[in-house]
């Protein structure tokens, strides 16, 4: 079961990637066969080929699941257990010469297929940062598309026009939305490398000055190990920080350091421990999260076609895309694993290594 859920080797990846694979693939022979019948009797065999391959590999690993599962009966009644065995079903009654597979429900059923690539979030860090990220989120607009695609057949389904100009306002209007808090987030990344740059210039100007060279470094290294914790850890970090500063100042006046020449060092340090836990207002981070999710259901029910499949894919790696990267900016001093732009220390982590090696 590790070698499916948790996929570790190469071997392992590429299974799991193929298995990826033939999930979106299904959702496109699906669609074909329901909006474009003459299409699919032409390449029928090679469909036939292909969903015979698909059911094959999909039954093999729901058996192996079932075989090596501990709790048999919780699995084959969980969530993804559920979807594993519906993944197989339609695909089986099929081959056994029925004609249930051609009701339209048994066909969308099939097209949920793709719900069992969220099973693959793990698979994410082996794909590579945003786009893994962003992988269980195209597979549900594929989803919720493919069903529109074949429902768009029926008589029943009511034709949506003129909506381009509506879609193209509202996308403007959405990217200016993501460029602000862009800019935003872009001016604090490069605000917080500039007041390290500046704590590190002024801590080897206070160094040669009294008996506080010790002291400057311990502070430093916590500083510098603050600012790389995790995020759980990060504001009671921050407080003890700023303790140990007010501490720090004791110390300098002291040692006759005080006045205008750390009047600037403590602003840059009380800046820093700020924006350390500082992110974009809630609301505003709300209200894009909503008028990306709703621009992007718009865009599932409004274009039509293979064209409205294409264009929802693209629209959702992209706009996602752009949301997790803005909001990854937005942690600049998250050091985490799946953290994908962060707050260069060079300067704070150059002084540390040599005051130490001195």
């Amino acid at each position: 079961m590790a070698f499916l859920d948790e996929p570790a080797t190469k071997m392992a990846r590429l299974f799991s990637s193929l298995l990826l694979m033939l999930i979106y693939l299904t959702v496109f022979q699906v669609v074909i066969q329901e909006r474009y019948p003459k299409v699919f009797l032409d390449l029928e065999f090679y469909f036939n080929f292909f969903e015979g391959f698909v059911l094959l590999i999909f039954t093999v690993e729901y058996l192996i699941r079932v075989f090596y599962s501990k709790n048999r009966i919780k699995y084959i009644f969980s969530f993804y257990g559920v979807i594993d065995a519906l993944a197989v079903i339609p695909s089986i009654l099929g081959f056994l010469g029925t004609d249930i597979t051609d009701v339209l429900w048994l066909r969308v059923i099939k097209v949920f297929r793709i719900v069992r690539a969220l099973k693959f979030v793990k698979l994410r860090n082996s794909i590579g940062g945003i786009s893994g990220r962003l992988l269980p989120y195209i597979a549900t607009a594929i989803a919720f598309k493919g069903v529109t695609v074949m429902l768009e057949a029926q008589e029943w389904w009511p034709e949506i026009n003129n909506l381009n100009i509506v879609i193209s306002v509202v996308g403007f209007a959405l990217a200016v939305l993501l460029g602000t808090k862009l800019s935003v987030v872009n001016s604090r990344i490069y605000a917080i490398e500039d007041a390290v740059c500046r704590i590190a210039g002024a801590l080897r100007d206070m160094q040669n000055q009294g008996n506080i060279k010790n002291d400057l470094l311990v502070w430093s290294t916590q500083l510098e190990s603050t600012l790389k914790s995790s995020v759980k850890k990060k504001s009671e970090l921050v407080r003890e920080m700023r303790e140990q500063t007010d501490i720090l100042e004791e110390k300098l006046e002291r040692s006759g350091i005080g006045g205008p020449n750390t009047a600037g060092f403590h602003r840059d340090v009380a800046y820093l421990l700020h924006r350390t836990t500082a992110q974009t207002p809630p609301a505003y981070e709300m209200f894009l999260k909503h008028v990306t999710t709703a621009y992007t259901l718009v865009v599932i029910f409004a274009v039509p076609g293979l064209t409205g499949l294409l264009t929802c894919i693209l629209l959702v790696y992209v706009l996602g895309g752009m949301y997790f990267l803005i909001d990854d900016m937005d942690n600049p001093l998250d050091y985490g694993a799946n953290s994908f732009i962060d707050v260069r220390l060079d300067a704070l982590e150059f002084y540390n290594r040599s005051v130490t090696e001195v």
